[in-house]
C-alpha cells in the first residue's frame, strides 16, 4: 500500500504542475492557498481522498473539508474556492462544483464530499470525466498532468448540474434499491444540521422524511433513522 501524502507534499505535487504555465502565480497561504492562472484568481485547498468506509458501499469514495478560520474570510470572497480531492494510486484529481462545496465552508467540523472508486479508476489521461452520484451532484475527474487545462476550462464544466441520457448509468444507487443510501444533497443536509449540532438527531430524521416525501416509498422509519444516524457519526 502506498504511503499517505502529507498536506505540504500535496500541494508540492499540484504546484509542480501548475508551474509549468507561464500564467501561473502563486500569491499566499499553503492550504488553502491563493492562486493566480491566465489573469483569474483562485482560493485551492486539496485533501487526500480515502475510503468513506461504508460496509454496504465499499466502492465510495471521500475527500472532508474541515472547518477551518480561513474560511469564514474565502466564504465572503467573490473569488471562487476550489476543493480538490487527491486519488495517490491512480494519480486522479476529483473537483466538486465550486459553488456547492463554498456554501459548505464550516458548516461543521468535517463536510464529506463523495466520489467512487471506479469512477476514479475509469479516467484516462488527457480526458474530463463528468459523473454524477445518486442526487445528481456532479463531479469531474481527470489526471494530475491535466490540472492547467483544467483551470483554463474550468467555467465550462459545471454549467449544468443534471445528467444527460447517457450518464444515467451512473447514477445506479438508488434505481437498485429504491432506498436512499446516503445524504449528499447540500439543500437537506443544511437543513438538518441546525439539529444535529444540538444532537436532536430524531427531528433531523422527521426533517429528511419530509424532504424526500414519496419519493422513496420502499422506506421504513428505521431506514431513515440508519441514514441519518450513519451521517451524523461520520461528521
Amino acid at each position: 500500500m502506498a504511503l499517505k501524502i502529507y498536506p505540504s507534499q500535496l500541494k508540492d505535487l499540484f504546484v509542480e504542475i501548475f508551474s509549468l504555465s507561464n500564467s501561473f502565480i502563486h500569491i499566499s497561504g499553503s492550504l488553502p492557498f491563493l492562486m493566480e492562472i491566465a489573469d483569474r484568481k483562485y482560493y485551492v485547498y486539496i485533501k487526500n481522498i480515502s475510503s468513506a468506509y461504508f460496509k454496504d458501499r465499499p466502492d465510495t469514495t471521500r475527500a472532508q473539508l474541515p472547518a477551518k478560520e480561513d474560511f469564514n474570510e474565502i466564504s465572503k470572497s467573490s473569488i471562487p474556492f476550489i476543493f480538490l480531492g487527491y486519488d495517490q494510486i491512480n494519480d486522479v484529481v476529483v473537483c466538486w462544483n465550486p459553488k456547492a462545496v463554498k456554501e459548505r465552508l464550516n458548516a461543521m467540523n468535517n463536510v464529506s464530499f463523495y466520489s467512487r472508486t471506479y469512477f476514479q479508476e475509469e479516467v484516462m489521461a488527457d480526458e474530463f470525466k463528468s459523473a454524477y452520484l445518486t442526487n445528481g451532484d456532479k463531479l469531474i475527474l481527470f489526471k494530475r498532468r491535466n490540472l492547467v487545462d483544467f483551470f483554463l476550462h474550468l467555467d465550462t464544466f459545471f454549467t449544468d448540474n443534471s445528467p444527460s441520457k447517457q450518464e444515467d448509468s451512473l447514477i445506479q444507487d438508488i434505481q437498485e434499491s429504491g432506498k436512499l443510501t446516503e445524504l449528499t444533497d447540500p439543500i437537506v443536509i443544511n437543513k438538518i444540521l441546525p439539529a444535529l449540532k444540538e444532537n436532536r438527531v430524531l427531528e433531523a430524521i422527521t426533517i429528511c422524511m419530509n424532504h424526500y416525501d414519496g419519493q422513496f416509498n420502499d422506506m421504513k422509519l428505521r431506514d431513515w433513522s440508519q441514514l441519518v444516524r450513519k451521517f451524523h457519526s461520520e461528521q
